[in-house]
């Protein structure tokens, strides 16, 4: 993504996501012990059984919590079908079934680019090309802390039903 080395060139201190790792996170478990993950895939699959594949856009860059303290650098996502926000919902409550509590914060499609050190302001003038793609599958990943950055390792795929 060209936006995202024209933001490296001018944010400093900020530890990038190398870009095999960008993903969207629907649901963040915690720490989850190898003899539930079983009951969690079962519970995914069984929540996007309903789900058709959709089209979302790359949106506008943002920042956590807010431009003027910067933490966290993001790309968000357009979700014009809601079809994220429902498959988020869906998850979410099947995971919440297994006892995982679910976010309390509004579901907010994005994408981490950055991590900053120190949180201070950064420009975010930059317009993202509204790339739109298909979004045909979720996947159930393990990550794994480490340096240079966390190993995602994928445990399932859930593809979603063909649209019309």
């Amino acid at each position: 993504m060209r936006a995202i080395e024209m933001l490296e060139s001018r944010v400093a201190g900020a530890r990038w996501v190398p870009k095999e790792n960008l993903h969207l996170t629907l649901a963040f478990l915690g720490r989850v012990e190898d003899d539930r993950v079983a009951d969690v895939s079962g519970a995914v699959a069984a929540a996007v059984e309903g789900h058709v594949d959709f089209t979302v856009r790359l949106g506008s860059l943002g920042a956590f919590p807010s431009a003027k303290r910067a933490r966290v650098l993001w790309a968000g996502l357009d979700d014009p079908t809601r079809g994220l926000a429902g498959v988020a919902d869906s998850v979410g409550e099947a995971l919440e079934r297994l006892g995982f509590p679910r976010e309390a914060r509004a579901f907010a499609p994005h994408v981490t680019l950055a991590r900053v050190k120190t949180p201070g302001p950064v420009l975010l003038d930059l317009t993202l090309q509204p790339i739109a793609f298909p979004v045909e599958r979720i996947s159930l990943f393990e990550s794994r802390l480490g340096r240079p950055h966390a190993v995602y390792n994928e445990l399932a795929t859930f593809p979603f039903r063909r649209g019309s």
